[in-house]
């Protein structure tokens, strides 16, 4: 029975290299029939391993044959040696079981769930009828003197009164965070150490199987008792030093050192997750973020620094579509470092009319993987040729199976299956591996029929294409349609470190875009990255466990140097954290709008939007006077709420009396700590009146002493802040 639908699978001779428009014998056939329905529904890396699995050829199969675990999520079982690959599946109506077709749900941001699957069970999947697409968890790569007040944020900062980020979560799914630096802490009852901690919560997603989290009461236990991260109860830390850096942009208060590198938002809370950077692990972390922030009450950025070349970059992506989901509700933002592939060839594109169109394929390492993406209704023929060999044709709707070269071999699915579901476009993957000659391989795309334009990425990122271009190099998740992508900008080339001045004025200019900023637009035509921040030597937090060279490290030892749009990404999550401070339920689409039409246009940016600045130059000043003119217009001087405490300091109970303008119908009493974080909220009588507090949190846990302060919140406005100081 033969599946024309579901295009041939043409397997090759081993060592037998040849352009294969043959017919194909009975054998084959009867073989192609026993296949799985429904592998249309798979991306085109697990559909070979699914095919392969069914029918073996020889020797059991190896799922790390067909899967790197430094590129992709695979883990082998101790016990069993059972191997499971981490996959995004993305489901019809969605799920709110914790299981599905049997298998444990580790994440579920509505229609997009994270499982770890066998080739075995992943098979088992295609019988389910509301299952759209699986694709494979991929790893993604982790890419303020005078950046802060270069993007106004030192002007919001100074304002009166000060906005600084209170009562909002930042947060990054990144490498950890040093959680004993001075940044993330502060002095809460006054006596000149800075005992608690700004961070809400981590979640260690590295340890064990499910990983671990910390509360913030662990975390400040630990601080208390002289522990780092490797004594006490909370084990995480930061050895790559990439996630305590970022964090220190985004919201770093410049405690630690008497040289102000205060970040953009130094009053938020703030929360990380330090991932294994495997797409299904991200989105979890997200998740987690939001659903975190929910509970407390308060509104959350999220800043991931991370990205690779695996998805077609149009939004379309399991992980796109996933974080997209998550940012269905006010009072949240995701922001997406553009990517530092912008002086990369790794992209071709060309319109085809009946015609070809070569580029040659130089690689770094013994593998390489590419995804060609064009029009679902034209069959376009892709050529690969070896170094002096002659060209293996693989025409629309076939897959090669394993060829054998003498420089390497060659396996290329070109949409062998049909279009994929989730955009309705061709895919054809290519995997060259096991390499001995690195260069001189050779990639042709050819229309044979519908005509059309198709993109071409170099996924693995282990290669350049001679012809190619780095236009549309923004990185996957950049290009999902809610998430606010950056770009990044030159605010420094010289700097004070520990071995001397540096200068790298010769290589950078102030005020230019830097050369590897990831450039749009995305393969759908929508305008990415959305603005620029600085990215270029940026002066931040520095992890006490992470090694650097001394030409980095600030004098101070403990702030650093560091460049790439990961550390433009944080400016703008801390711009975010100031503006939803302001309003806690912009949308993400306000948010973006927001930014874009304060974004600041130059002589550097020239006529804005494009495909490198976005909007233009990130202005947080513009944005957040924006958010306040925008807001609704606030009662009455005379007619706001009041409340005021009886006595103070106090040790037992507070007591408040408040009054509220005619016509409030709610009414509720909140505590922060200095840090920003909610510890109590109750509603009160929207009438006025009095109202006692018993010292303890929501949870009931007793506070220690210190500085809180406290606010009513009606729907007739906000009173003023008062503070309140617990003297036990």
């Amino acid at each position: 029975m033969h599946f024309q639908s579901e295009g041939d699978r043409v397997k090759k001779p081993i060592f037998g290299v040849v352009c294969f428009l043959s017919l194909l014998g009975l054998f084959i056939l009867a073989a192609f029939a026993a296949l799985p329905e429904g592998l249309d529904r798979l991306d085109p890396a697990l559909r070979m391993l699914v095919v392969d699995v069914v029918q073996p050829e020889g020797s059991p199969v190896s799922v790390q044959s067909y899967f790197d675990a430094n590129r992709y999520e695979v883990t082998v079982a101790p016990e069993s040696g059972e191997t499971r690959i981490g996959v995004l599946a993305k489901i019809a109506g969605g799920v709110s079981a914790r299981n599905y077709a049997g298998l444990p749900v580790l994440g579920n941001t509505g229609s997009i769930l994270s499982l770890d699957v066998t080739p075995l069970e992943l098979v088992r999947l295609l019988e389910e009828d509301d299952l759209i697409y699986v694709e494979p968890a991929w790893r993604a790569e982790p890419h303020l003197d005078v950046s802060v007040p270069a993007i106004g944020a030192a002007e919001v900062h100074g304002s009166s009164p000060a906005i600084l980020g209170e009562g909002v979560i930042v947060a990054a799914v990144d490498t950890g965070v040093d959680y004993t630096h001075l940044d993330f802490r502060y002095d809460a009852n006054g006596d000149g150490f800075e005992e608690s901690s700004r961070l809400v919560a981590i979640w260690d997603q590295t340890f064990g199987v499910f990983g671990v989290r910390y509360t913030q009461e662990e975390i400040e236990a630990d601080l208390a008792d002289g522990h780092g991260s490797d004594a006490g109860t909370v084990r995480q830390s930061d050895r790559d030093g990439h996630g305590t850096h970022v964090l220190g942009i985004a919201a770093g208060d410049g405690s630690s050192s008497g040289y102000g590198f205060v970040g953009v938002a130094p009053k938020a809370s703030l929360m990380m997750v330090k991932t294994t950077f495997f797409t299904s692990d991200i989105l979890r972390g997200v998740e987690w973020v939001f659903e975190t922030a929910d509970s407390l009450g308060f509104p959350a950025v999220v800043n991931l620094s991370l990205g690779g070349h695996e998805g077609p970059h149009d939004g379309t992506s399991l992980f796109e579509q996933g974080l997209d989901e998550l940012l269905d509700v006010p009072g949240r933002a995701i922001v997406v470092s553009a990517g530092n592939e912008g002086d990369f060839a790794i992209h071709a594109s060309a319109t085809l009319a009946g015609s070809s169109k070569s580029y040659d394929i130089v690689a770094n390492e013994t593998q390489v993987e590419m995804s060609i993406w064009y029009p679902g209704e034209s069959r376009f023929t892709v050529t690969i040729t070896p170094p002096g060999e002659q060209g293996i044709a693989v025409p629309w709707g076939t897959e090669t199976g394993v060829v054998a070269t003498s420089a390497g071999m060659v396996r290329v699915d070109n949409a062998w299956v049909g279009p994929n579901p989730n955009n309705g476009d061709n895919e054809a993957f290519v995997r060259l591996y096991g390499l001995t000659d690195l260069t001189g391989w050779r990639i042709t795309i050819s229309d044979a029929g519908g005509g059309g334009t198709f993109d071409a990425w170099v996924t693995s990122a282990t290669a350049t294409l001679i012809g190619g271009d780095s236009d549309s190099t923004v990185d996957e998740p950049g290009n999902a349609d809610h998430v606010i992508t950056v770009g990044a900008y030159t605010t420094k080339v010289t700097w004070p470190s520990e071995n001397g001045n540096q200068d790298y004025s010769s290589e950078y200019t102030v005020g230019t875009l830097a050369s590897f900023s990831s450039r749009g637009p995305t393969r759908d035509g929508r305008l990415k990255p959305e603005l620029a921040a600085p990215g270029v030597w940026i002066c931040a937090a520095l992890s006490a466990d992470a090694g650097w060279q001394s030409v980095f490290v600030h004098p101070d030892g403990v702030h650093t140097m560091e460049l790439g749009t990961s550390m433009a990404a944080p400016h703008v999550s801390g711009a975010i954290a100031l503006m939803l401070s302001v309003n806690p339920d912009l949308t993400a689409s306000e948010i973006r709008n927001i930014l874009t039409s304060t974004a600041v246009q130059d002589g550097r940016t020239g006529s804005v939007p494009n495909p490198s600045w976005g909007w233009g130059k990130l202005d947080v000043a513009a944005a957040v006077q924006e958010v306040i003119e925008s807001g609704p217009e606030p009662p009455p001087e005379t007619e706001i709420p009041v409340i005021l405490l009886a006595t103070n300091p106090v040790s037992g109970i507070a007591q408040f009396v408040f009054s509220t303008p005619s016509g409030t119908t709610t009414a509720t009493l909140r505590i922060y700590d200095v840090a920003g974080s909610l510890v109590y909220a109750t509603a009160v009588e929207p009438g006025g009146g009095n109202v006692s507090w018993s010292l303890r949190t929501d949870r009931g846990e007793t506070l220690a002493s210190g500085l809180y302060l406290y606010v009513l919140v009606t729907d007739r406005g906000v009173s003023k802040v008062g503070k309140l100081v617990i003297a036990r």
